[in-house]
């Protein structure tokens, strides 16, 4: 039996080979785990260690030799194959086409071939050509296929029209028919090699097929059918594969063949049918590739209804409108922002060309009322587009806001002026008026990144109506009332919107007050007998433009730019009490001493005035009024020492001298008296700035 040593010592050895295999599972579950995250390589599951099979010899296989990087192609070879293959074909192809036309006119001149045989040879070569043309397509040579097929469709148009034109061998219904034939072939040649030049060839053809074969009858239904059809196919084979040229081609030539026709025939008489085809060759080529193909058919159409509809005031304005609209409905759909300038602008074209000549009031009455819908219109455009949808205004949109008033009033002008001038100027209120309103609706909508072009516009265009409305609307002095009251009214305005630009617009209202009452006003009476002193229209016309200018001033009170306000305004006082005394002179004096009287009653008017604005500084604590007071003060005496002591007499002398010895001791009295609260006003000045 084992002793209790002995026992102990074998537990203690198995407890020992327990924790090592514990250990060892451990280590290989570890293992296992790093295995599967590829972080080491997997243990092979036998222990033991085998030596590592020898490596099969590599075998007998070829290495693939590197190949070198693809040289690109040398510029000059890409040019040299597209002259080779495209350029030459063409020309190769021209000089083959008028190389048989010289063979046919040489066979002609010496009657070799007859009429009929040389047709025939004709179409039997252009046949041969297009049957060449696929054999070589077949064989993969798709670019001289397109000349050899092009060479082939222009041989087969010139047989067939000289079938037709020289030898007279078939009528024109079928001559017009086999070159329909070579059209549709042309076209369908095109779209089987892919190439433009043959359609463009084909269609050429076709769009002059009409004047080729035109006998001199006219056909107006049948021809500009014939356009339509074939313009649509165009435009069709345009859109299948993408090829704008033909578009483009399509238009300029029903363009051409519709002007044509309407230069030959009387337009006039045949309203319905250029009426229909105008729309309806508008409607086709609005809905192409292009969207800017819309705008010669636009003018186009527009132009054909005014002559179309000469002296007709209600027809002429519905089917302009109404064309109007659908030119804004296509800018508007295909997002094409110029389109609807376009239309604005053929509108307005169309009706400076419209025969207009109404000497019945009734047609007058009709065509205001159309260009009041049209202003309407339009004005209505750029509320929905800008005020109502919020949009961001393009130049096709400042453009129609802009103009449309000008076009506006200045048609109105031209057809109203004889009989009804006296409304003009409350017509161009009232557009001054829906400009302003259209300013303002966009100012309380603003939010965001706010475009303010719109708003400025409305405005410079309002300001620029009240300023022609009233030379028209008023006369005389009235003129120089209302601009000056217009020019507070935008400086109130200025000052509300915080707009730099209007206020700078104010001081060029005040420079045409000024103007008007140099070259105007202040010759209104040529004689002093005819007004009384202070109580007549001219010194009110003065006076109310000085008090604009002033209130001007205090609206605008930016010191910079209400300077010049303030400043015109006291010019304007003094000039119109300057004339006043003058007047009074003039009434009251004998002419010997009207000079001295007129020049000391004048400097006293400044003297008097200058106390007036020094003593108003100093209550109203202003120091641009007081400093405008001593400068006129110091004006008065240079006048008294340099002028009028030479020119006045004596007791005139002594009387200037006394009255404004008098003044300028009221003057210093004032700043003796108020020193302190001057000196108090200045520091106040200087330690708020």
């Amino acid at each position: 039996m084992p002793t209790p040593e002995q026992e102990r010592i074998d537990a203690i050895s198995e407890a020992i080979a327990g924790v090592v295999r514990r250990q060892r599972e451990i280590i290989e579950r570890l293992e296992r785990v790093e295995s599967a995250l590829e972080l080491i390589p997997p243990r092979p599951e036998s222990v033991s260690p085998t030596p590592p099979a020898p490596e099969p010899p590599p075998p007998l296989v070829e290495e693939p030799v590197p190949q070198a990087p693809a040289q690109p192609v040398p510029v000059q070879k890409i040019f040299e194959t597209r002259i080779g293959l495209t350029l030459i074909n063409r020309v190769g192809v021209i000089t083959l086409v008028l190389g048989i036309g010289f063979f046919f006119k040489w066979a002609v001149d010496n009657a070799w071939i007859g009429p009929s045989g040389r047709v025939e040879l004709g179409v039997l070569a252009g046949l041969l050509a297009l049957a060449a043309a696929d054999f070589v397509s077949r064989r993969g040579q798709r670019i001289f296929a397109q000349g050899v097929a092009v060479a082939g469709v222009a041989v087969l148009y010139l047989a067939i029209y000289a079938a037709f034109g020289f030898y007279h061998l078939i009528p024109q219904g079928f001559a017009l028919a086999c070159l329909c034939v070579c059209t549709v072939l042309a076209c369908a040649l095109a779209l089987r090699y892919n190439a433009i030049v043959i359609a463009a060839l084909g269609l050429l053809g076709g769009y002059f097929a009409p004047i080729l074969l035109s006998t001199g009858e006219d056909h107006p239904w049948f021809l500009f059918s014939y356009l339509l059809l074939l313009s649509g196919g165009s435009l069709a084979l345009a859109r299948v594969r993408k090829w704008i040229l033909l578009e483009i081609l399509g238009s300029a030539s029903t363009l051409l063949i519709f002007w044509l026709w309407a230069a030959a025939h009387p337009v006039d008489s045949r309203k319905a049918l250029v009426t229909l085809f105008a729309f309806a060759f508008w409607g086709l080529f609005a809905g192409g590739l292009l969207p800017m193909l819309v705008a010669p058919w636009q003018l186009s159409a527009a132009l054909a209804i005014s002559l179309a509809w000469p002296q007709s005031p209600a027809a002429f304005f519905a089917l302009e409108l109404a064309l109007a609209a659908g030119g804004l409905a296509v800018s508007e759909r295909r997002r094409a922002a110029g389109v609807c300038g376009v239309a604005f602008a053929a509108f307005w074209t169309a009706y400076g060309l419209w025969d207009r000549r109404a000497p019945e009031p009734g047609a007058i009455a009709e065509t205001f009322l159309g260009l009041s819908g049209a202003f309407l219109f339009f004005f209505a455009w750029s509320v929905w587009n800008l005020v109502v949808r919020r949009r961001t205004a393009g130049k096709s949109d400042l453009v129609i806001l802009a103009l449309n008033g000008c076009a506006y009033f200045g048609a109105s002008y031209s057809i109203l002026h004889p009989q009804y001038h006296g409304w003009l100027g409350l017509l161009a209120c009232a557009v001054a008026g829906a400009y302003l309103a259209f300013g303002a609706a966009l100012w309380k909508r603003k939010s965001g990144e706010f475009d303010a072009r719109p708003v400025f516009l409305s405005i410079g265009a309002a300001l620029a109506f009240l300023t022609l409305a009233i030379p028209i609307q008023f006369s005389e002095y009235r003129i120089t009332m209302a601009w000056s009251l217009e020019g507070a009214a935008l400086a109130w305005i200025a000052m509300r919107t915080a707009s730099r630009k209007l206020q700078f617009g104010v001081l060029g209202v005040l420079f045409l007050v000024a103007l008007r009452l140099c070259a105007v006003d202040s010759r209104m009476f040529w004689r002093a007998d005819l007004y009384w002193t202070i109580w007549n229209s001219r010194f009110l016309t003065f006076f109310i433009a000085a008090v604009s200018c002033w209130l001007s001033a205090y609206w605008i009170r930016e010191k910079r730019i209400a300077l010049p306000h303030y400043a015109a305004g006291h010019i304007f006082m003094l000039w119109g009490l300057s004339l006043e005394a003058v007047g009074w002179a003039q009434r009251t004096v004998e002419a010997p001493n009207q000079l001295s009287v007129e020049t000391v009653t004048i400097s006293i008017v400044f003297a008097i005035y200058a106390v007036i604005l020094v003593s108003a500084g100093v209550f109203t604590r202003t120091a641009i009024n007081r400093l405008a007071g001593l400068g006129l003060i110091g004006l008065v005496v240079l006048k008294l020492y340099l002028f009028d002591v030479w020119q006045v007499g004596r007791v005139y002398r002594i009387s200037a001298f006394v009255a404004l010895g008098a003044l300028l001791l009221a003057t210093s009295f004032l700043y003796s008296r108020f020193r302190s609260l001057i000196d108090s006003l200045w520091k106040d000045d200087q330690t708020s700035s």
